[in-house]
């Protein structure tokens, strides 16, 4: 079972919001200039504007990478649920099959006589070896449909 997809996005999905928190700007003792999304002693806040353009532009394009990878994580765990859906849907299927089999050798194997419709809706009631290859044939279905040893 893949957790870590679940958690990644959930980590992704968080950040989005704190992308667009309060940014603080710093400068330390050799004089660089710091923005970061977090206070830190001597910071204080700044509006966006007041960045500077190349960095307002390496922002927008942090966001903007964000934002694909985000969805490109939204659509990995959409096509994940897909794919858990369908195979949902073929084991119910799968489970279905298999018990119109079962009950079909259970009708086969009960009946004294077995025969199939003909053509004008009249009763063609099968040979002793013909109804022991009609068992044989509605077993092997069965345990093709249920897996052998059922």
């Amino acid at each position: 079972m893949r957790r870590y997809p679940l958690i990644t996005a959930a980590i992704f999905v968080l950040a989005v919001p704190a992308a667009r928190a309060d940014i603080w700007k710093s400068v330390d003792a050799q004089g660089h200039v710091t923005y970061t999304d977090r206070w830190s002693p001597g910071a204080t806040r700044v509006r966006e504007e007041d960045r500077p353009a190349a960095e307002r532009a390496e922002a927008g394009d942090e966001q903007k990478e964000l934002a694909a990878t985000n969805k490109q994580i939204t659509d990995e765990l959409n096509k994940e649920q897909a794919e858990r859906s369908v195979k949902k849907d073929e084991d119910a299927a799968h489970a279905q099959q298999c018990t119109q089999a079962k009950i079909h050798y259970q009708d086969v194997i009960q009946a004294r006589r077995l025969y199939k419709m003909g053509e004008n809706g009249d009763k063609q009631f099968l040979s002793d070896d013909e109804a022991e290859k009609e068992r044989t044939q509605a077993r092997e279905d069965m345990d093709k449909a249920c897996g052998t040893g059922e």
